[in-house]
């Protein structure tokens, strides 16, 4: 039985009512079977589920379980393999994302993962870019081609394009031939937007004047609307229920505070007919006359959750397709990191406090 220390986890109190992080000193790893894969971790890009904290305590309190793991995309050397372990050795330098239900937090300095859950990672690619861009590549490819259905010459908008998930969109919509429409809501935002420059259309500022959004979207578009929109608005609320209560914050009116943020009529006003809206909020909820609009213009709703595949045994060998593909791009510079900062251990729990309040880049731990 191997044991690690260095695990974080985001726990619920005996009560239900706020969540905090806690590290864990000595954590026990899951047996070593045939076709299982002991990594020691290099690097953790720290991130939360797409889905709002109010869900992850539900969802944590109806499961009678008091604690979710922090950190699944990571980067590592394999150190052990199971007996009928093919795609990877002992010694390889590999990169992927640990399943939710695994209950194993990549800030640990050690994992056990399936050999079907990483890939080899290039020498070329460092530890510290393979963490910080395997899961959003992953949740971007998602987005654009499955649910997406993403065909070159089509024009998309990307709601919060300076987010680590935003900038994963952009690079990959660009590169597959789309042309790109990003909005940003802070200077901080749009200058990282600016790097970004020969990759976008546009940039709109929704805290200036979001009906520039709607001009740029008939400019672009020829009158016809954006043929994807990738819908990133968030309720903003992860870091006030962490740092204060649960109850205290209403996630479903949160965003009514802040009048940057796109309403439901000025997203679907921007869609074009047979158009694909792709959203990260689980809790969405449409009015009739919004569902008569999306009904008028032929056009789909999908939810975005990042993990389904990576619980889904069926889905096996399309997901590390998918995997091997973004790391290839990632070691062709056609993705490339968007990080705010890297931290090592002796920071990490006041970095995961934080993660709700960036606006742009990720944080990565980086563990030497």
């Amino acid at each position: 039985m191997f044991k690690t220390k260095g695990s974080v986890f985001m726990d619920i109190d005996n009560v239900g009512s706020s969540l905090s992080f806690v590290m864990s000193n000595e954590e026990k790893l899951p047996e070593l079977g045939k076709y299982s894969v002991l990594i020691e971790v290099r690097a953790c890009g720290l991130t939360l589920p797409l889905c709002d904290i109010n869900t992850i305590s539900q969802t944590l309190r109806k499961s009678g379980k008091k604690r979710v793991a922090v950190g699944q995309d990571i980067s590592g050397i394999v150190r052990a393999v199971g007996t009928d372990v093919s795609s990877v050795r002992i010694g390889d330098q590999v990169v992927g994302i640990i399943p939710l239900d695994y209950e194993q937090s990549g800030c640990a300095e050690k994992i056990v993962l399936q050999e079907y859950d990483v890939v080899v990672k290039p020498n070329s690619v460092s530890f510290i870019d393979a963490a910080s861009c395997i899961g959003e590549g992953m949740t971007a490819y998602l987005a654009l081609h499955y649910l997406g259905r993403m065909t070159s010459g089509d024009t998309i908008l990307v709601v919060n394009g300076a987010s680590p998930l935003g900038s994963a969109c952009i690079q990959l919509a660009h590169h597959w031939g789309a042309r790109v429409v990003a909005t940003c809501s802070t200077s901080d935002e749009k200058l990282y937007l600016q790097t970004l420059a020969n990759k976008l259309v546009q940039v709109v500022n929704t805290a200036e004047n979001k009906t520039d959004l709607r001009a740029v979207c008939l400019k672009e578009t020829a009158n016809l609307g954006f043929t994807l929109i990738i819908d990133q608005r968030t309720n903003n609320v992860s870091s006030q229920v962490i740092k204060h209560n649960i109850n205290d914050v209403d996630s479903t009116t949160m965003k009514d505070y802040d009048p940057s943020v796109l309403t439901n009529h000025e997203i679907i006003s921007c869609l074009s007919v047979g158009g694909h809206w792709v959203t990260t909020n689980p809790s969405l909820q449409l009015d009739p006359p919004h569902s008569q609009q999306l009904s008028l213009r032929c056009a789909s709703l999908g939810f975005l959750m990042d993990q389904p595949w990576l619980m889904s045994g069926s889905f096996q060998g399309k997901y590390q397709h998918i995997l091997m593909d973004v790391v290839e791009k990632i070691s062709t510079y056609i993705l490339r990191p968007n990080i705010h900062h890297s931290i090592h251990r002796d920071g990490l729990l006041e970095a995961c406090q934080d993660i709700g309040e960036l606006n742009v880049g990720k944080i990565v731990l980086n563990i030497n």
